[in-house]
C-alpha cells in the first residue's frame, strides 16, 4: 500500500526506522538468519516483537524469508532482498557515524556485537 510523504527521507525512515528494524538488518547484512538467531542477536526483543518486525520488513520487500528443506518443520530463515541489500551502504553509514559519535549519546559500550565491516 502506497503513502504520501513530505521527503524522500521520511519514507526511507517509515521503512528501517524504530528500535529493532535497523538491528535486525544489521543482523542479516553477512548472511541469511534463522528466527532463533535473529533473536539471540537482537538483545531484548520479544519473539512477538521479533516476528512483527520481520513481517512488516517482508512485506516492504527488504527482507526475504526462505525455506529450509522440502519439510514445513525444517524451517525457515531471512536474509536481505535485493531492495534490502541496496540500503547496506545506508547502514553503513549510520553504523560509522554511530561509532564516530558513541561518547557523546552511548554509557559504556554498545549492547551488541562489535560493528565490523566485511
Amino acid at each position: 500500500m502506497k503513502s504520501r510523504f513530505n521527503c524522500p527521507a521520511e519514507m526511507t525512515l517509515s521503512l528501517i526506522g524504530g528500535k529493532w528494524k535497523a538491528i535486525l538488518l544489521y543482523n542479516l547484512r553477512k548472511q541469511p538468519r534463522r528466527f532463533g538467531d535473529l533473536k539471540r542477536h537482537s538483545p531484548g526483543i520479544t519473539a512477538a516483537t521479533l516476528s512483527r518486525e520481520l513481517k512488516e520488513l517482508e512485506k516492504s520487500g527488504l527482507v526475504q524469508r526462505n525455506p529450509i528443506g522440502r519439510e514445513r518443520i525444517d524451517g525457515v530463515e531471512y536474509s536481505l532482498s535485493a531492495k534490502g541489500e541496496s540500503l547496506k551502504p545506508i547502514l553503513y553509514s549510520l553504523i560509522r557515524w554511530g561509532i564516530a559519535h558513541q561518547k557523546e549519546y552511548v554509557l559504556g559500550d554498545f549492547g551488541m556485537a562489535i560493528f565490523q565491516k566485511s
